[in-house]
């Protein structure tokens, strides 16, 4: 699924319509027709809040569609000029409105007019808000601010319709004041504001549906940013061959762990070996082997001062998860880094985490020009160490400031948090598995065990960082639905069942 701007929603809408010779009104019933079927119809009295654009004509049809199916419903209109506001679309659909006698009020009087509709709001079902769309531009008007705060104040269910009205589909900003949606309803692609954490509150469930523009029409136009789905993810699985032995699979080593920090190292390697590796072996500190070995079983142990040697055997390296922010875990990166640039394999890959990260602050620069693959999955503080920037700043524009500094520094970004942002400097993916339910430790050095394994079964940085991503969160996501929160070794014990699960379909092709 693709994820768009308004300035690409408007060109891909300009070509069907100029090109391809798609009438407007033909969009505009369609996607009232797609809405209709995400509204729930076994509810009888709908008010709809429609604006003088062709936000509003949608909400004009979609009134027309629930009243010929037997609905009670009202229709109430923020528009300035009053009829004479309405041009093309909204003007067709709102003329039929009115020549089809559906009940209609003009919202002029602060409170006259405003106490009437907050008594239709009290009432009803469900409110649709089609006031503003993705051509939104903010207007400080105090009876647009009092209309928003009404829906939000006195209604029990709000349905957006494309955009919860006073939000920057863009950004995900908000202008002055936002109803605050239930759900919304959006057409043809998922809105690039709808990923910043600013718009969660206002956007509540969100339904991308299908307004018959063709396939061709979107990727003349597309921005190589898209949403990681299930479909995605089962291509993205390796198929075992019934010939293949444990060198096929990918030789992983793990360099994590320090005392007091072990279970990041066990969690790590376990990770690996669970989403499908050939070999594992984990490396750290005498002291941490001590405490490590009794608890590996399938996972071969050798101690740091083998570290070269295990770096030129290995096709993936893994550095950082439980090591410590410390001056040694640097002079380890460094080493790995010489080794592996010296090795020069251009498939091999070096996956840095947690303290990994924290290391490079201010020294990014090593990771520029290197000729092996690098893959790093900061969450939003170790992000905000690695460019500079604050929490807020990189919480408010992730995509852009993932991807910028992939491109600039030849790497694939895993940006972690709700949305993960992956990329390569190029595309871009969006993921939507995963919640709270799994805010625990260790679930980040599981998901780099998992990347590592995926890495190592010859997928390209981008597919094995977004097959991760997805599995670690979609498995998370089965797990919640039962338990109130799921530990990370959780994940681990059942990475194998629906790696084989979801892959089963696929095998089938």
């Amino acid at each position: 699924m693709r994820i768009a701007s308004s300035s690409m929603m408007r060109n891909i809408d300009n070509y069907v319509i100029d090109k391809i010779g798609m009438p407007s009104i033909v969009l505009m019933e369609n996607a009232c027709i797609e809405a209709l079927k995400k509204i729930d119809l076994e509810k009888e009295y709908y008010v709809i809040i429609c604006g003088p654009g062709n936000n509003g004509g949608d909400g004009f049809a979609i009134a027309r569609h629930l009243y010929n199916l037997g609905k009670d419903v009202d229709v109430y209109i923020y528009s300035n000029k009053k009829e004479d506001g309405f041009k093309g679309d909204a003007r067709t659909n709102f003329n039929i409105l009115k020549h089809i006698n559906i009940p209609y009020m003009f919202i002029e009087d602060e409170k006259r007019d405003l106490w009437i509709l907050k008594e239709s709001l009290c009432d009803s079902d469900i409110v649709i808000d089609a006031l503003f769309g993705t051509g939104f531009i903010g207007k400080n008007n105090e009876l647009l601010f009092n209309i928003i705060e009404s829906i939000n104040s006195y209604s029990d269910k709000v349905i957006s319709i494309d955009v919860p009205s006073g939000l920057n589909s863009d950004t995900g900003e908000i202008f002055n004041s936002c109803v605050i949606a239930n759900r919304t309803i959006t057409f043809q692609c998922m809105k690039r504001g709808f990923l910043n954490y600013r718009a969660f509150k206002y956007i509540g469930e969100v339904d991308v549906v299908d307004i018959g523009i063709p396939e061709f029409v979107e990727e003349k136009f597309e921005s190589l940013e898209y949403i990681l789905d299930y479909n995605k993810a089962k291509k993205l699985i390796p198929i075992r061959q019934k010939t293949g032995y444990k060198g096929n699979y990918g030789r992983v080593l793990i360099v994590a762990g320090s005392l007091g920090f072990t279970g990041a190292a066990i969690l790590t390697s376990e990770a690996a070996i669970s989403s499908g590796s050939g070999l594992v072996s984990l490396t750290s500190h005498k002291e941490s082997l001590e405490v490590l070995v009794p608890r590996l079983r399938e996972i071969m142990s050798v101690d740091i001062d083998r570290l070269e040697n295990e770096v030129k055997k290995s096709s993936v390296v893994a550095i950082g998860p439980g090591l410590g922010d410390t001056k040694e875990t640097y002079k380890i990166l460094l080493k790995v880094i010489k080794v592996m640039q010296e090795e020069g394999k251009e498939d091999s890959f070096l996956i840095i985490d947690a303290d990994g990260l924290n290391v490079l602050k201010g020294r990014t620069e090593i990771l520029k020009h290197l000729n092996f693959n690098v893959i790093i999955t900061p969450h939003l503080g170790e992000m905000a160490r690695l460019t500079g920037l604050s929490i807020e700043e990189i919480s408010n524009n992730r995509i852009d400031i993932a991807r910028n500094f992939a491109k600039e520094n030849n790497l694939t970004v895993v940006l972690k948090g709700y949305n993960t942002v992956i990329t390569d400097g190029n595309k871009v993916y969006i993921n939507t598995t995963g919640s709270s339910s799994m805010a625990q430790g260790g679930m980040g050095d599981v998901l780099t065990g998992i990347i590592s394994a995926f890495a190592g079964q010859k997928l390209n940085g981008l597919d094995a960082a977004c097959l991760a991503v997805y599995i670690h969160g979609y498995i998370g996501d089965i797990l919640s639905k039962e338990k109130y929160t799921v530990k990370a070794s959780e994940i681990i014990s059942n990475i194998p069942k629906y790696l084989k699960k979801i892959s089963f379909n696929q095998e089938k092709q």
